[in-house]
């Protein structure tokens, strides 16, 4: 992959059926970077190789590359590298380009609109169903709270008994105690004791 000219057909198909293909990028030739741009839309293993001296072009850089010197000492360092790179892809290594890459995130962003699809078609059908399941919850409290209501105003009626003790004086007697122990609490119980009492006037009336 280092002559430049024309690219036949019999070279394009060497270069996407090679078990390997060894591309050095020192003389920045555009053929050797268009066939090792065909090797890569194909996902084959492809070693790149460049003089010491020379810059990886940029948008390559992140590959891992080769650097050799035109030297006895560093053609066998060379090699050497070369062999294990080779020996990597034999063992299985997976074979990651920039194209590859992208390819890959295409195909997980297909994946993933069609994952969210479903999530969100889910949860609009859960969104559907919450006005059910929140009346339904409003019809237990309310039910539960007039529950609670009434055993209450049962109780101050049984302790009313023989004694002139209104409802409102007993609440208040409840509020004191309560600020007695813990002022802050006692604040907030007052307020849910007032609620109490609305509550509780409008029970009566329902009764009478």
């Amino acid at each position: 992959m280092t002559n430049s000219g024309l690219i036949t057909k019999a070279i394009i198909e060497q270069i996407i059926s090679a078990d390997l293909v060894i591309a050095d990028l020192t003389g920045s030739n555009p053929n050797v970077f268009y066939e090792l741009a065909i090797r890569h839309s194909y996902r084959k293993p492809a070693i790149q190789i460049i003089k010491g001296d020379v810059n990886i072009p940029f948008d390559i850089a992140n590959m891992r590359t080769i650097s050799y010197e035109t030297t006895l000492s560093g053609a066998d360092l060379a090699k050497k590298d070369i062999e294990a790179m080779m020996q990597a892809i034999e063992n299985g290594e997976t074979v990651h380009n920039p194209v590859s890459e992208v390819s890959a995130l295409l195909n997980i962003s297909e994946n993933s609109a069609v994952e969210n699809a479903e999530i969100l078609s889910t949860l609009l059908l859960e969104v559907q169903q919450i006005p059910d399941s929140m009346k339904e919850l409003e019809s237990n409290i309310e039910t539960r709270f007039s529950q609670m209501l009434s055993a209450f105003i049962e109780t101050i009626k049984h302790e009313q008994v023989g004694s002139a003790v209104k409802p409102e004086d007993k609440l208040l007697e409840i509020f004191m105690n309560k600020l007695m122990e813990n002022p802050q609490k006692g604040m907030q119980s007052f307020d849910a004791l007032m609620k109490l009492q609305e509550k509780m006037d409008k029970a009566q009336n329902n009764q009478k």
